[in-house]
């Protein structure tokens, strides 16, 4: 739905504008810190999450094994993951680590 839309029915069951406005701001930033600054980059998310799943269970597939879960389960190829996290199979596995490492210390 449009916002231009979403303001008007509000508007029509008597919400005011600023506090529409306040309410959008509001919603973006929930939508920024689930998807990131950018909703394209929900594929690569999802994909990462798959891989940091793999990796608390135990283990880090090979490119091989990745492509084959990719294809099959709709995640992008390793080409993709290492094209959008700038770096290598190797490179993204250690970063994931430390990701998951930052996490359990928080």
């Amino acid at each position: 739905m449009k916002k231009e839309i979403l303001y008007y029915q509000m508007l029509n069951i008597g919400i005011k504008v600023k506090k529409i406005k306040d309410i959008d701001i509001k919603l973006d930033k929930i939508i920024e810190k689930y998807y990131g600054r950018n909703i394209y980059f929900n594929p690569y998310l999802n994909s990462k999450n798959r891989l940091v799943r793999m990796i608390i269970e135990g283990e880090f597939p090979t490119v091989e094994e990745w492509n084959k879960i990719a294809e099959e389960e709709g995640y992008l190829s390793h080409i993709s993951l290492e094209y959008i996290g700038e770096c290598n199979w190797k490179e993204l596995k250690i970063k994931l680590i430390k990701e998951i490492k930052q996490i359990l210390l928080e």
